[in-house]
């Protein structure tokens, strides 16, 4: 018997073997390709989800930063935009401030952080909040203080359930005023009581520097805030060492007149002495005065009646040429530009010079009224009338926004109300009547004391460009925009300056500027 035999598998056994086994590959192949797929794909979706909630956690940690800056801001603006405090605080805080305090203090800070803690049920974010505040620099300018500080912001945001967090920082400056502040700091002030509520829709406030306080209205002074007692000014330019008052005697001697007691004759006085010359004395209302350069000088055109005087200075140069109904005074010396006016100005205008060298009316767009390194001063005891625009050297716009060159605002017009020498109130004020120009654009700071500022464009829209101070506004039926904060330079505060003074001691955050904004490590 033959045990061993050979059977022979038919052909299509055969195939059917192999593509058995081919099938089987393939199903392998898949199935290794479909787990790999599928753990990369849940490899993927814990990446993703993990990349998630860290996002999550950093925008909690960007919303408590937003939450705490603008709840900051607004606590800021609420306590120390133009507050005013007694002498007696004031005092208070020049000691402590000198001693190496903070305006802004640790406690300030907590009471205001805690109430940005937050949880937000929908998103599950939540986010915890600290600050701190460093001094950098305080200076001492007798009348006021100057501080700035560093303000930092820590936030941690955080997702439920997840156990990471994330982190981020913001470091903000501060510059804080503190006293009899210039009025200029301000950028748009008004007392108590003194705009109707039906115009103030008619105001704009618009900042153009980026860390400005931005303030939709005015800041609301109390009453009185606002001097109308030029005399610590006019002192400066009459060379008179901080007189009590201005009977006749002292100035008929300031202005070089003979001795006496007899009234000061109506006309325009430069001030000079052995030491050089001061600023230019008016007394007597003005019928017209006129604004104008001609290349690097300044030129101020008196008109009293039928009378004429002009008066033209250079001051990188400091030659003046003094022009009056009698003759030509030429002088050397660095002019103080305060002009001083014991009484009203029918006509304050922008002029460019004629063929004789005097000054025409010009409300011309292009004309330019103040040379750009003057910072004239004009103070009037009585009612000021501006009837065209009056624009300074180097003023540019970018995209409807007014920026200057030099550091510091060339002009600045004030209206008392209030006599020099008798200290009787008077017909003050100042009133913006252009009919020609559109709009109608003051590049320098308003000080409006009497009866305030009074709008009557014929334009509808009058711009200024520098500051604005007034005891009240009447808009009329125009619109009125302050671009504040304007110099693109860096504002210096000098002592020695012609600063006007508020009456009444302040605290004011003129400045909140973000420097950085971080991931933290």
């Amino acid at each position: 018997m033959n045990f061993f035999s050979i059977r022979k598998i038919p052909p299509g056994h055969k195939e059917a073997g192999s593509a058995m086994m081919v099938c089987i590959l393939v199903m392998a192949i898949f199935t290794s390709l479909g787990l790999g797929w599928l753990v990369s794909s849940q490899i993927f979706l814990q990446v993703e989800g993990s990349r998630k909630l860290n996002r999550l956690a950093l925008y909690a940690a960007e919303n408590g930063l937003k939450t705490s800056l603008e709840a900051i801001s607004g606590h800021l603006q609420s306590s120390y935009s133009g507050q005013e405090i007694t002498e007696e605080d004031f005092q208070s805080l020049r000691g402590r401030l000198l001693s190496g305090e903070n305006p802004l203090t640790g406690s300030d800070l907590d009471e205001i952080i805690e109430a940005v803690e937050s949880y937000d049920d929908f998103s599950k974010m939540s986010w915890q909040v600290s600050a701190s505040v460093e001094k950098t620099g305080l200076e001492d300018f007798e009348q006021y203080l100057k501080s700035t500080c560093r303000l930092i912001i820590d936030s941690t945001g955080r997702v439920q359930d997840f156990g990471g967090k994330r982190s981020e920082e913001v470091i903000a400056s501060l510059t804080f005023y503190a006293g009899h502040l210039p009025l200029d700091r301000l950028s748009a002030a008004i007392e108590a009581d003194g705009l109707p509520e039906e115009a103030r829709d008619k105001i704009n406030i618009i900042p153009s520097n980026p860390a400005s306080i931005k303030n939709d209205q005015p800041l609301t002074l109390s009453q009185g805030t606002i001097p109308d007692n030029a005399l610590p000014l006019i002192s400066r330019g009459l060379k008179i060492l901080k007189p009590d008052a201005l009977p006749d005697w002292l100035l008929r001697q300031a202005l070089g007149l003979p001795p006496g007691n007899e009234p000061v004759p109506d006309g325009v006085y430069l001030i000079r002495d052995d030491l050089g010359p001061g600023g230019v004395f008016v007394e007597g209302d003005l019928t017209q005065l006129l604004l104008g350069i001609e290349t690097d000088w300044q030129i101020i055109q008196f008109q009293q009646e039928e009378k004429t005087w002009q008066i033209k200075f250079n001051p990188p140069s400091q030659k003046i040429n003094f022009i009056t109904p009698d003759g030509q005074i030429d002088d050397d010396g660095l002019l103080i530009p305060l002009i001083m006016i014991n009484g009203q100005v029918k006509n304050l205008t922008g002029g460019q010079p004629g063929q004789d060298g005097f000054l025409i009316p010009s409300a011309e767009e292009e004309t330019l009224s103040i040379l750009s390194d003057c910072r004239l001063t004009i103070v009037s005891s009585g009612k000021i009338n501006i009837t065209t625009s009056l624009k300074a050297q180097g003023l540019e716009w970018k995209e409807g926004i007014p920026y200057l060159r030099q550091p510091d605002s060339p002009l600045t017009i004030w209206s008392t109300g209030k006599d020099f020498q008798t200290e009787e109130q008077v017909d003050g004020g100042i009133n913006l009547l252009s009919q020609e120009n559109n709009p109608m654009t003051i590049t320098g700071n308003l000080v409006a004391g009497g009866e305030g500022l009074k709008i009557d464009s014929k334009s509808g829209e009058v711009q200024v460009a520098g500051s604005l101070a007034a005891t009240r506004i009447n808009p009329g039926d125009n619109q009125l925009t302050v671009f504040t904060g304007l110099q693109t330079g860096s504002l210096e505060d000098d002592t020695g300056g012609l600063n006007i003074y508020s009456d009444k001691p302040l605290i004011h955050l003129n400045e909140f500027k973000i420097i950085e904004w971080r991931v933290a490590k």
